[in-house]
């Protein structure tokens, strides 16, 4: 007959104690004793948030709007099938607190607005973004408000099976002028800006279908491996960040990696994405995105094989 498991009494110090020789004490203590604030709980966010969790991060505030849905159980680490209908927002927490019940979370269920946050950076030590890829605007508030309040941000994006990593200083280049954003681009042209900057080096393109992304129709394809790599990228970030553990490469450094082609690339862009070569490649990939010139410039497979 199988016994029901006898609970344990949490202990803070004996949890996180397999994180000692790779993190001390006293950095150990300062996660404990941090605040980060992440914008959006779908792909990115819940696996951001399920891994500083078991950092040891002792406050969190959280923000998102939505609720979970069929089409999110194949990247969404919050959605099964117990959780339809459920706000994100609730579920993170609740799975935060069964790591962790001792951590503080704050929780904004109307997401990121101008009304709410002031609030939801307020005390944050480090913002995560997390925020849907078609909701630009939104991005550019969180990212203009963690630069007026000083406050370092994350963005880390799913590219297939790999991920990039852009980190901002509150000292350093601008979200809007790495991405060269500006409020008079329409939607869409925001959408293009972003992905080329998001993916400088298109490592995933020799497997990617031209369906993957729809400008228009708000579509993005993306698989848990990929999320999974946002998850560590963001929270090894996040414990040097906190920590002063090593040297954080702040953007216009760029650092991009592919699991599927064993690809990896670190980059540099000294004017962002405002140099003439850049922009050029913004044209071309609308071009791309819209006319054969994909299908053109598709790797072919060898008639050999």
């Amino acid at each position: 007959m199988t016994q029901a498991p006898v609970k344990q009494k949490f202990n803070y110090d004996q949890a996180f104690d397999r994180n000692l020789g790779w993190l001390t004490s006293k950095e150990q203590t300062k996660l404990q004793n941090s605040c980060i604030a992440i914008a959006g709980l779908g792909g990115a966010g819940g696996f951001q948030a399920q891994a500083l969790a078991r950092l040891g991060v002792g406050h969190f505030k959280l923000a998102d709007l939505d609720t979970f849905e069929l089409s999110n159980i194949n990247r969404q680490i919050g959605a099964t099938v117990e959780t339809l209908g459920q706000s994100k927002v609730s579920v993170i927490r609740d799975m935060i607190l069964a790591i962790n019940p001792q951590a503080r979370i704050e929780i904004f269920e109307d997401g990121i607005t101008p009304s709410t946050i002031d609030r939801f950076l307020d005390s944050a030590l480090l913002g995560l973004d997390g925020i849907d890829f078609f909701a630009q605007n939104t991005k550019l508030l969180f990212f203009r408000k963690c630069y007026e309040k000083k406050i370092p941000a994350v963005t880390s994006c799913p590219l297939g099976f790999g991920a990039s990593l852009i980190v901002f200083s509150p000292d350093g280049m601008k979200f809007e002028d790495y991405f060269d954003l500006n409020d008079k681009m329409s939607e869409k042209e925001k959408r293009i800006t972003s992905t080329l900057g998001l993916s400088p080096s298109p490592l995933c393109f020799s497997y990617m279908d031209k369906k993957v992304i729809d400008l228009n129709g708000q579509r993005a394809s993306s698989v848990s491996p990929g999320l999974m790599l946002v998850a560590s990228l963001s929270a090894s970030e996040a414990v040097k960040i906190l920590t002063g553990k090593h040297k954080v490469l702040y953007c216009p450094h760029v650092y991009q990696i592919d699991l599927l082609t064993h690809q990896v690339r670190k980059k540099y862009f000294q004017f962002g994405m405002k140099s003439p070569l850049q922009r050029l490649k913004r044209w071309l990939f609308l071009k791309l995105m819209n006319n054969q010139i994909y299908y053109l410039l598709r790797p072919r497979k060898s008639t050999n094989e």
